[in-house]
């Protein structure tokens, strides 16, 4: 101001040393010429709720107390530190804000959360239309350009390379099915020709249990009521050769059981006069058994390792080492001769049923 004051006179002033050391003082300060307080270098807008007015600092510098009951500050200045000291209350910040703040206070994680509220709440079904609708999108876009940049030629360069592509594919695809017919079709003949296999398998099955069925009836019938009947299902499944010349020594041996040796006066089971060392013994030095079962397969076993080991086919031939122990000579001849024709008569029997072998 008092620079312009200078500047803007007419005449040339004369020199004034108060005023230029004056001015030279205050030149860069604000001065207030108040009526009322004279000049003030320190002032604020009188009231304006946010400084100490004019006469509240009047009344610091006089060493005066001021206490504000206002919302804005509480306050008490002491005479002695002539300071204000100041507390004042803010509202709470919304928790809402509080969240925002922290929440957007990454640019990571609110790019994250931009591109999560683009993405929520779209189903899966719902994106794959999107991505169809979005490639067919694309591929219009782009065969425009190949079209405008490219010209004609290169459109119809592409649409022949998708012509051939298709060709490929449809020619690959009857290919597959060709393939996939064959092997079906093997597949079916295989399946067809082991489901033959397993018929014929059981209708041999059943032909043999038949014939088996067949030859149990026959033993049943020629035995009646002696004790080797409870052996008739054991022997109705050995090979026939073997069975007939089993049931031909039985009955010559023990009647078919009616006398056979005993443990303790119980049965042996041993109907063809067997002996050979067992767990227990029966009397006159036979072998004894716990169960027909065991009684036959163990003494049929003897039996055909003879027939197809030694040729022991006939009851001329079994005698020797059957009944004289290899030594026919040190037997009575016409018991010898006695045994061979009550052994073949039931072999003759037994093969008049003409029961086709097991083996």
């Amino acid at each position: 101001m008092l620079d312009g004051i200078i500047k803007n006179q007419k005449k040339p002033l004369a020199p004034d040393y108060a005023l230029a050391k004056f001015v030279l003082k205050y030149k860069n300060s604000s001065v207030l010429f108040s009526k009322k307080y004279g000049q003030v270098r320190d002032f604020t807008t009188r009231d304006s709720k946010l400084y100490l007015t004019q006469n509240e600092l009047l009344r610091i510098k006089r060493g005066g107390k001021i206490n504000f009951a206002t919302d804005r500050l509480d306050s008490v200045v002491s005479r002695r530190e002539k300071t204000v000291r100041y507390s004042y209350q803010t509202k709470p910040e919304a928790k809402i804000y509080s969240e925002l703040s922290e929440r957007y206070a990454s640019f990571t994680t609110y790019l994250k959360d931009a591109f999560a509220g683009y993405t929520n709440g779209v189903s899966v079904m719902r994106a794959w239309n999107l991505s169809l609708v979005g490639s067919l999108i694309f591929g219009m876009f782009l065969m425009t350009m190949i079209y405008r940049y490219l010209g004609p030629g290169a459109h119809a360069d592409v649409e022949e390379a998708q012509v051939k592509e298709a060709i490929v594919q449809l020619s690959q695809k009857q290919e597959e099915s060709r393939v996939l017919g064959e092997n079906a079709a093997k597949a079916e003949a295989e399946a067809d020709k082991k489901k033959q296999a397993d018929l014929a398998k059981k209708q041999v099955e059943d032909a043999k249990l038949a014939k088996q069925k067949e030859f149990e009836t026959k033993i049943r019938e020629l035995v009646g009521n002696h004790p080797i009947k409870q052996m008739a299902p054991f022997i109705a499944k050995e090979d026939p050769l073997v069975a007939a010349m089993f049931i031909a020594i039985a009955r010559k041996e023990s009647s078919w059981g009616d006398h056979v040796p005993v443990n303790n006066g119980k049965d042996c089971y041993n109907y063809v006069g067997f002996r050979l060392k067992t767990d227990k013994m029966g009397s006159a030095g036979h072998s004894c058994f716990a169960t027909p079962q065991e009684g036959f397969e163990r003494t049929a076993k003897r039996i055909k390792d003879l027939i197809y080991n030694e040729k022991m086919t006939t009851a001329q031939k079994m005698v020797s080492p059957w009944k004289c122990g290899y030594r026919p000579d040190l037997d009575d001849p016409k018991a010898v001769q006695k045994w061979v024709s009550d052994v073949d008569s039931i072999l003759k029997e037994v093969h008049s049923w003409k029961i086709e072998g097991n083996r």
